[in-house]
Parts: C-alpha cells; structure tokens; sequence
C-alpha cells in the first residue's frame, strides 16, 4: 500500500471520533503526527476541536488555525429512516455542512478532500452498482449524500482544492454498534440468544473496516484519483444467509433463519462494481468475510 503522499502531512478529519474516523486516525499515525479531530462533541483538546459544521463562521475560524493539507470529511447525520420530515436537518448537516467545510478550505493551501459518500445513493439501480450509474436515493439521508457529492463537484470544479468521492458499502468490525446486521448477530449468539433473522438469500457487499481504511488512505495518498468517484467495495456478493452460517460455528446458540419475515421491498442484491478502485489504486482486501469474522469474533 503506497501512502507515502501522506508522510508528515497535516490532516484534519472531521467526524473523527465517530466510528471510522477512530480507526483512520490510527492507521494515520503510523505516517504523521499531525493530525486533527473535528466533531459536535466530545472534549476539546490541541488537536481535537468541537465545533457543529453548520455553524460557518466558528468552522472556518478552526480550519483557518489548522490548516491542513489533506482533509478526510467523514462528518455527517445518518438516520436512513425514510421520513421525509429528517430531511430539514439532513440537509443542513450533509450539504451546507459540507459547503462550508469546503469554503473554508477555499482560503487555505489544502490539497485534497475525501468526501465519505454512501452506496445508498445507488437506491433501486440494478447491482452490481458501478460509478456511472445515476443516483436514485430512497431516504432522506441518501438523498443529501447525493446533493453532496454533486455540490463537491460543481463549487470545486477549476478550483485548486481537488477532491476525491468515496462510496463506502457495508463494512464491519469491532466495536460497531448492534444496529448493524453482523455486530448484532455475533453479540446476540455470544450471550447464548439464539438469533431470529429472515432466510438471508439477499446479497451484499462486506469489507473489513480495516480494508475500508487502507482504502482511504491509499485515495488520500494518490494524485491520480483527483475529482474521481470511487466504490470502497470487495465488488463480490455473499448471501446474508452464508454469512449467517459462518458466524453460528463459533457459537453453542443457533441462528434461526426464517424466524422473521423479510421487509416489504427488500433489496436482494446490492453489491458494487470494483473495478475502478482496483484500476486507479490496485486494491485488494485482506481480509475475506471468513477472516473477518473470525477477527471480528476474536476481538468481540
């Protein structure tokens, strides 16, 4: 992995102690010291600042005492309800949160951005989703990732700030909330629950939040993917259901697949095409999803 573009850089992240800014900081550190941590809480600290981003004027007062070279913009509000009366707050985060980040950056010598997207945005296209496809966002939190990433690409077109999209597909690892689907599933079985779950024959698309990392560190470390979209996918497929499998050999309680019924309107196959990520950057996951669970069950 060629991250040498990133030794001794100054690099803010905003929504840095959220869950994938913690891991992004950690790998950071074995390349710069330099790094700072935006968020709407917490405890400030030299390098960790607490500021709401859609308050312009307090946010370009910090970017302008910080002036970093590189930016990782992972700051969001995710709620994928599909009640449309989110969308006022979504909005003001995800897009003019996002516009004022970048204005900000306008008056510094800042090189790069990396805007953390969704493959929500993808909705109901047919998978597997590949970059060129049109949004069709469901929810209002799709939606404003979508408004987003077309903002990035109109305000910072023929501007010297270059920026790089990258829509992140499901990824697991440890300490993840049990909102999501795998970290659910293993802590439920670690406490001798069985766990109830639908017959799984929907696909997706997993990777490692270590594998998810070295991704955008190598997009954050690479020229050639200025004013790029990109997927942070494996751009393979594996049924829920085979996921679901796996995890119960570690367990004296069972997964009970048909227990619930599937939602109204599933999704059964929502994977991304890969291929760009590997051209521009020659990404290759380490871990498979048996390797991940297996770390992910030994660290749980």
């Amino acid at each position: 992995m060629d991250t040498t573009n990133l030794t001794n850089k100054r690099v803010l992240i905003t929504g840095g102690n959220g869950y994938l800014g913690s891991f992004l900081k950690k790998e950071l550190l074995k390349y710069t010291t330099d790094i700072y941590i935006l968020s709407n809480s917490g405890v400030a600290t030299e390098r960790d600042f607490i500021v709401d981003i859609t308050d312009a004027k307090a946010l370009q007062a910090i970017v302008s005492s910080i002036q970093p070279d590189v930016v990782y913009h992972l700051a969001a509000l995710i709620d994928r309800n599909r009640d449309f009366s989110i969308y006022p707050a979504m909005y003001r985060v995800n897009v003019e949160g996002t516009l004022n980040l970048i204005e900000a950056l306008q008056k510094t010598q800042c090189q790069h951005i990396i805007f953390t997207s969704s493959s929500e945005v993808y909705g109901n296209n047919t998978s597997p989703f590949h970059e060129n496809l049109l949004p069709k966002p469901v929810s209002p939190y799709s939606l404003s990732k979508a408004m987003a990433e077309l903002l990035l690409q109109t305000r910072l077109n023929n501007t010297k700030l270059n920026y790089t999209i990258a829509r992140i597909f499901n990824f697991y690892g440890p300490g993840m909330s049990e909102n999501f689907f795998i970290n659910e599933m293993i802590n439920t079985l670690k406490r001798g629950n069985d766990f109830k779950m639908t017959l799984g024959e929907q696909y997706r698309d997993f990777l490692y939040v270590d594998d998810v990392v070295s991704a955008l560190l190598q997009i954050g470390s690479n020229e050639n993917v200025y004013g790029e979209m990109l997927n942070v996918c494996s751009g393979e497929g594996t049924k829920i259901k085979d996921i679901a499998l796996e995890v119960e050999k570690y367990f004296e309680a069972k997964v009970l697949l048909g227990a619930i019924p599937y939602r109204e309107n599933e999704v059964w196959e929502m994977m991304g095409d890969a291929t760009k990520l590997i051209e521009k950057l020659h990404f290759k996951p380490q871990f498979s999803i048996v390797k991940g669970i297996q770390n992910l069950i030994k660290t749980s």
